[in-house]
């Protein structure tokens, strides 16, 4: 499996990420690793902060992507062979 890196970052509003994702530090961070690897993102919306919820969503999603990952590799090997 590919080495894999990820956050998980908890905003009070969508305008204060929004002002995050502008800073110049973080602009310069993205354009430098852009081409390393898949960037993907998510955004929900929650009525409280309660962590153990937002972490077991998280690795939900992450795995997701694993799953649909070796869901298309599988079918591929299966037609080819």
């Amino acid at each position: 499996m590919a080495r894999r890196c990820g956050s998980v970052s908890v905003w009070t509003e969508r305008r204060a990420l929004a002002a995050f994702v502008r800073l110049p530090e973080h602009v310069a961070i993205m354009d430098e690793y852009r081409e390393r690897g898949t960037i993907r993102s998510v955004i929900r919306e929650y009525e409280s902060c309660d962590a153990a919820r937002i972490r077991r969503d998280a690795e939900a999603w992450l795995m997701s992507d694993d799953r649909r990952r070796a869901a298309r590799g599988g079918a591929a090997r299966r037609q080819s062979g």
